[in-house]
């Protein structure tokens, strides 16, 4: 509703008109005349009568008035203007003209001292948005307050325009808002809404005050509705109160704060709290509890989360993000309204280009704190990782890492010889209250030596080294007695290897146009990578690092890069990257071959399955990626990924995702596809439709169905949702009216 101060805000152009102080002592001129007082004020006033009188210091001039301003042409039947008081009456097919921006009326009495007046029968129109508007009585109380009596508001072009408001009585402050007392909405000349009173941010800057409800019915919460309260309490500091109210659960409050002082230092920081009145007999028999441990002690639920970008001293960056719920089930069970855990996720993205790390469906939170310190080729970093387990039995054994300190140095020259250094160490405190604890040092420096032989062949040799070392605090491993009396254990292992490839590139004539010549890049690499075995079982349990793999290994890939040379115009040269083929597989060297007799199981089988891998971009409009993995032992695919994407100029687009996996015993885990088509069907409708399908197990995961209508200056969409997941379907039909917002219908949500 912002631009709606457009509307009435246009008078200000006639209190910008400012005429100079007149000589008392002028002549009076009847008759054809040009009146230029104060020529070098910029303003030219001209008119085929024109007198003074001296006695009343009233100016006078009338017939094809014309007043030009510095950016702004006034024309009337006829002006008065007191010198004294500069108040200014201006009377019969009054226009005000300021670029592609127009005010219209019949009678016009205007303050320029205190920058007041009244317009009556009043129209005009605002270029940028295409306002039109008119008031019986529009009426400028202030520098930036107007009232308008009888007014009629659109951003639709013609005498009939598709759709309009009319207000009774209506007053409004620049960067404020707007008040308006009976205000209909007109679909030509039918009136389909209507409110007594309406209130509506006209403001370019923050206010203090109510935001526009929000109202839905369901299930799980009966019928609810949100009320925000906004409250700018600075420049760079604001907060918000959400009341959602839930005829089925009770009232939940939810604050936000946050502030801005700097690009670098910005936070969120938001609390929803509730005291469920929820009829539990009533959720067990619909079968709400589908989640372990969702028997609450209380009924008291909440949800903190905040996230925050934090500068210090001497370049260091950090973040800090937190994500606690009260029990398992909450943040699927409040999933609508502003406080959701989409609307917290869409906030955070907009604020800080991160989201929450964990979706609604994880049980887990995850909380961090991370401070990072970069050079030209190093980095540190020190983080604080909080995992909240809401599954009851895990809880205390969920590990912390308190701290997590890293640095890593990428490659590069060492002592400016032949050689290249490179190093990643990290040191963890893992912390819980039960089971194993301790402290984690892993060091992985690596030397390098960049060879090219003959200007076609790169070589790198390489060596390593992986240390890990443990200050163990608590053993709980029943297994080995002799291991818990230790409190420091170690691994230390070589491992070294080489890389090789080389580039084979061919350019070939097509003969066609635009398309003139192909260029084909063919790269083959090869690797080798040598980790001994060693012993592990006295060693703790903390994540993957823990356990090391012996590696012998023979890494081989096949690269294929194919470009086109466009020739446009004459001395146009246009390069398009159309597509991309690689194969890649490796051989473990210390795995026999067992061939097709043997098991499945991986040391049997030293070949690893063919990954092949398809970009391809051939026109502007279309592009297709292809992944799968085969295995030579079993002759069949293990996996299949496709993505599709076909798109036109008028906006119509298609895309195709589909994903499947087998395990080794050609079972399926995974068989989904996704189709999204968007297509406007004629001008001004479009529809779109999403659907996500489990092929496994024969059901719907998600679907989307959008229709609407758009025209100039108005819009109707109606959309279904049905997420089996959720057990909820959900219907919305929404209006548009461009240039002052969006009125949003009510919203039905069902679970049955």
């Amino acid at each position: 509703m912002r631009k709606t101060v457009r509307i009435v805000g246009l008078c200000l152009l006639v209190s910008f008109v400012f005429f100079p102080d007149l000589p008392a002592g002028s002549q009076d001129r009847v008759g054809k005349s040009v009146a230029a007082p104060g020529e070098d004020s910029g303003y030219r006033l001209r008119a085929d009568h024109f007198s003074y009188d001296e006695r009343q210091n009233i100016y006078t001039a009338t017939g094809n008035v014309t007043l030009h301003a510095p950016g702004r042409v006034i024309t009337a039947d006829e002006i008065r203007l007191d010198a004294l008081t500069r108040e200014a009456i201006l009377e019969g097919d009054i226009r005000i003209e300021q670029g592609d921006d127009w005010l219209e009326g019949e009678r016009a009495f205007l303050d320029l001292e205190e920058q007041t007046g009244v317009i009556e029968y009043g129209r005009g129109f605002l270029a940028e948005g295409n306002f039109h508007f008119s008031g019986a009585i529009i009426e400028k109380l202030g520098p930036q307050t107007y009232h308008v009596e009888q007014g009629k508001f659109t951003t639709c072009d013609g005498d009939r325009p598709s759709w309009h408001f009319r207000t009774s009585d209506l007053k409004v402050t620049v960067e404020g808002y707007g008040f308006a007392r009976h205000a209909r909405f007109h679909a030509g000349p039918v009136p389909v809404l209507y409110t007594p009173y309406l209130v509506f941010p006209a403001k370019t800057k923050r206010q203090t005050g109510l935001l526009p409800p929000r109202l839905g019915k369901g299930e799980r919460l009966g019928w609810d509705v949100d009320l925000p309260f906004f409250w700018a309490i600075s420049r760079s500091t604001d907060a918000t109160v959400y009341s959602h109210y839930m005829s089925k659960r009770g009232l939940m409050v939810g604050p936000q704060f946050r502030y801005a002082a700097s690009k670098e230092n910005k936070g969120v920081l938001r609390f929803d709290y509730l005291h469920d009145q929820e009829d539990r007999d009533e959720l067990r028999e619909q079968n709400f509890y589908t989640l372990p441990g969702l028997t609450r002690a209380t009924r008291d639920r909440w949800w903190w989360r905040s996230k925050q970008d934090i500068a210090l001293p001497h370049g260091i960056q950090g973040n800090m993000d937190l994500d606690i719920v009260s029990d398992p089930d909450y943040l699927q069970t409040f999933s609508t309204g502003f406080s959701s855990w989409t609307e917290s996720d869409r906030i955070f993205r907009k604020t800080f280009d991160r989201g929450l790390i964990n979706d609604d469906t994880i049980t887990t939170r995850q909380s961090n704190l991370l401070l990072n310190k970069t050079w030209a080729a190093q980095a540190a970093n020190f983080e604080l990782h909080y995992y909240q387990n809401l599954n009851d039995d895990e809880d205390e054994t969920t590990l912390q890492q308190l701290p997590l300190v890293t640095y890593s140095a990428s490659k590069q020259s060492l002592l400016g010889g032949p050689f290249f250094w490179q190093s990643n160490a990290v040191y963890v405190d893992y912390w819980r209250p039960e089971g194993t604890r301790g402290h984690r040092v892993n060091l992985e420096p690596r030397l390098s030596l960049p060879l090219r032989r003959g200007g076609y062949l790169e070589l790198e040799p390489f060596v390593g080294i992986l240390e890990t070392a443990y200050l163990i605090e608590h053993y709980d491993e029943p297994e080995d007695s002799r291991v818990r009396e230790k409190t420091f254990q170690n691994r230390a292992l070589v491992e070294t290897g080489v890389d090789a490839s080389t580039e084979i590139v061919g350019i070939f004539s097509m003969g066609g146009d635009p398309w003139t010549k192909t260029k084909h890049t063919v790269r083959p690499q090869i690797g080798y990578e040598y980790r001994p075995e060693v012993s592990q079982n006295k060693l703790p349990s903390y994540d993957s690092t823990d356990r090391v793999n012996s590696r012998n290994r023979i890494t081989y890939s096949l690269i294929n890069f194919f470009s086109a040379r466009l020739d446009q115009a004459p001395g146009e040269v246009e390069y398009h990257d159309f597509a991309r083929l690689e194969f890649s597989q490796f051989y473990d060297v210390s795995q026999p071959d067992g061939g097709e007799e043997d098991t499945s199981t991986s040391r049997d089988r030293p070949f690893s399955n063919v990954f092949t891998q398809i970009d391809f971009t051939p026109k502007r409009y279309v592009n297709f990626t292809y992944k799968n993995g085969f295995s030579p032992y079993d002759t069949d695919f293990k996996s299949h990924e496709l993505l599709a994407h076909l798109w036109d100029q008028r906006g119509d687009n298609l895309t195709v995702d589909y994903r499947r996996q087998l395990d080794d015993d050609d079972n399926t885990i995974v068989n989904e596809i996704g189709v999204q088509l968007k297509l406007n069907l004629w001008e001004g409708v479009s529809a779109n439709v999403r659907s996500d399908y489990d092929l496994k197990r024969t059901r719907n995961i998600k679907s989307e169905y959008n229709i609407m209508l758009q025209r100039q200056c108005w819009g109707i969409s109606a959309s279904y949702v049905d997420d089996p997941g959720a057990d909820d379907r959900r219907v919305t039909l929404g209006i548009s009216s461009y240039g002052v917002g969006e009125l949003e219908a009510q919203t039905y949500s069902s679970s049955d």
